[in-house]
């Protein structure tokens, strides 16, 4: 004899979540922006992937010359596009950059960074009140002391980003042209 369980749930027919929707007037509670992972870096990091591609590469070529001075040649052209590549692969791996965050509810500023053990801290935080102005152009967000001095300047990597971040700085801060 067989089993059969016939009872389901049909959640088809019940209401759906309610997911908060960004208007047009409406800012995201909280922007982060990392600099460092630009198009430039991306095309660096390519451009070192097709150096250790080609100092492997030579030595798959028909033998264009059994000379033994031709084979030293390879061998150093080989040993250039290695080394090479992997400066270029391998160049923005060392140094971590901080995380810059721009949380609307809290009305704040923060700058973390991952230590060594994987734990964001906390670098600095500031209140937009205690801040003086913000300045944007195309590609960069400067951030003004009360004073007049620029305390931090971010680029920005592209227009979503800044008009993400110019709705949520404006109520806050004034923006300078």
């Amino acid at each position: 004899m067989t089993a059969i369980n016939q009872n389901f749930a049909d959640f088809s027919h019940g209401a759906r979540p309610v997911q908060p929707s960004l208007g047009r007037g409406a800012a995201q509670s909280q922007v982060n922006i990392r600099p460092g992972g630009s198009v430039s870096a991306m095309l660096l990091r390519l451009l070192g992937g097709c150096m250790v591609l080609a100092s492997i590469g030579i030595w798959l070529a028909p033998e264009a010359g059994a000379d033994p001075q031709l084979a030293l040649v390879r061998m150093g052209i080989t040993v250039f596009l290695m080394f090479l590549g992997l400066c270029l692969l391998l160049q923005r791996e060392t140094a971590d950059q901080p995380e810059f965050q721009f949380d609307a509810r809290r009305g704040e500023m923060r700058i973390e960074e991952i230590r060594a053990d994987g734990r964001p801290v906390v670098v600095m935080r500031r209140s937009y009140r205690s801040l003086g102005a913000a300045r944007f152009s195309d590609k960069t967000l400067q951030i003004i002391e009360t004073n007049g001095t620029i305390l931090l300047e971010l680029p920005l990597e592209g227009r979503a980003t800044r008009r993400l971040l110019m709705s949520q700085i404006r109520p806050h801060l004034p923006i300078l042209d």
